[in-house]
């Protein structure tokens, strides 16, 4: 039954999905009780597209349609929880949420893991499925999306439930597997383990995208492809502190070229001001971004909680950070992602709009290639500080602020990533996990009015995310995180 109902799963997500060019697509599922898991689920490359498909799918309804977002920002210092709310995300504002009996750990661990379990299903076929007689993508470039979508969410998880690579317990990884089995009791896999395996799935996979066109049944990089895979390469990469790898892929995104350029010399869907808008999502700075439309909305979670255009209107950014950054930079002086105009709010001082994602149908984008140049940047740091801040230097000044004129060293050149960071990649899911990785404390630039103190300080329980009541319950070979 489990079994089952996990493929209908696919399937009715599948359904919802429709483009005039994926004929396929059009089939008639109107019968879910005919379709079943077993041996024979996965026969032709067609169908296997199809669950393919459907992953993607799993990944759109999953926690990076909203919910990541979300508690990346407001479990860190940037961002805070309006003065006049809903009620919701307030104890995630006051860094009181973190709890084994619910709160955020328990929704993203069980959203990431059913993700990775969809995928070790689809992976049990490897090596069974047939090429399309017609031609077309191969089943070995098909596979190779299972194992990034599943390394992508190893790394998420590894970097909320798990101790920096190479500080403290290493024991205490996430839980890892590559064979479906939802009865399996795992224990947790140390923390080199996992990123390991992760990096293991990305080579693996991004040998098979360069050899096959394996996004070629996909638009609008609406999957994940070779660059893609490069970039989650830097990234995990800096994750394990191997800087010279981190690098050479992030130099290897960072040569394509078409990054996204401030000011007001593009035109059409280049134009700096509306990469976060529907016009925005052909732009060629993005790598990779989640599909929706009219038909499949995002979740509710960005467009409804953040800035003042959604249902709830409470979540924004800090006041204090908005005003450390000059008029002469281009993410303020063109007002495109953020706006100082929610003034009839109770909050002193008042708050700033995100006007990131302000239309539901928009793609969600998770990578980009300006990511690229802020990986370079940190691991630069670790090897010589004064390299570091040439790169972000050079960066600020030709896409962003042209007068920009600081002269940093040392430790100030780490912060100052981190500062410029915060300010590109607000609301994208990056803050809590990059303060985390540099053991900086988290204290928050601006709370709503007569919230306590929530501060995170470096080396508190809080930095690595309690494993949720469920999982203790059923699997008696988990161990809980320290101090929960």
């Amino acid at each position: 039954m489990k079994n089952r109902i996990f493929i209908l799963s696919i399937l009715a997500s599948l359904g919802f999905l429709s483009s005039c060019s994926d004929s396929y697509l059009q089939e008639d599922y109107s019968d879910p009780t005919l379709i079943s898991y077993d041996e024979s689920t996965i026969r032709t490359n067609q169908d296997l597209q199809k669950f393919i498909r459907g992953l993607y799918s799993r990944l759109g309804t999953s926690s990076f349609s909203g919910d990541y977002f979300t508690y990346q920002e407001l479990t860190g210092d940037l961002g805070f929880v309006s003065a006049r709310n809903s009620g919701y995300f307030i104890n995630t504002n006051a860094e009181n949420h973190l709890v084994v009996d619910g709160g955020a750990s328990s929704g993203i661990w069980s959203s990431l893991y059913n993700t990775i379990s969809n995928a070790n299903l689809i992976l049990s076929y490897e090596g069974k499925v047939p090429d399309n007689p017609n031609g077309g993508v191969t089943s070995k470039a098909l596979f190779a999306h299972a194992k990034v979508i599943r390394a992508y969410n190893y790394l998420a998880l590894l970097g909320l439930f798990s101790p920096n690579y190479g500080e403290g317990d290493q024991s205490l990884g996430v839980p890892y597997s590559t064979t479906y089995n939802i009865e399996a009791k795992l224990p947790r896999e140390t923390v080199p383990k996992v990123v390991d395996n992760v990096i293991a799935d990305l080579t693996s996979s991004l040998a098979d995208f360069e050899s096959d066109n394996a996004s070629a049944i996909f638009t609008n990089n609406n999957s994940f492809n070779a660059n893609a895979i490069k970039l989650l390469l830097a990234r995990t990469y800096l994750y394990k502190k191997d800087y010279q790898k981190a690098i050479q892929f992030a130099d290897q995104v960072i040569d394509l070229g078409g990054e996204l350029v401030g000011g007001g010399t593009n035109t059409g869907n280049t134009t700096f001001s509306t990469i976060f808008t529907i016009l925005g999502e052909n732009n060629p700075e993005i790598l990779f971004q989640i599909e929706y439309n009219n038909i499949i909305p995002s979740n509710n979670n960005l467009q409804a909680y953040w800035g003042t255009s959604g249902a709830y209107k409470q979540n924004f950014m800090a006041k204090a950070f908005w005003d450390d950054f000059p008029s002469t930079d281009v993410r303020k002086s063109n007002v495109a992602w953020y706006q100082n105009n929610a003034t009839t709010y109770p909050d002193d001082p008042k708050p700033i709009n995100v006007k990131k994602y302000l239309n539901g149908p928009r793609d969600v984008i998770l990578l980009r290639k300006t990511e690229a140049f802020f990986i370079k940047a940190e691991a630069q740091y670790h090897i010589n500080p004064a390299t570091a801040f040439t790169t972000l230097k050079n960066w600020v000044t030709t896409h962003r602020d042209q007068a920009y004129s600081k002269s940093l060293t040392g430790t100030a050149v780490l912060d100052e990533i981190l500062r410029q960071k915060g300010f590109e990649f607000f609301l994208e899911g990056m803050r809590f996990t990059d303060m985390k990785r540099n053991n900086k404390a988290i204290v928050k630039v601006q709370k709503a009015n007569n919230v306590p103190l929530g501060e995170i300080p470096v080396g508190d329980r809080r930095f690595i995310w309690p494993i949720p009541l469920s999982e203790i319950q059923t699997n008696p070979n988990i161990k809980q995180a320290p101090n929960y």
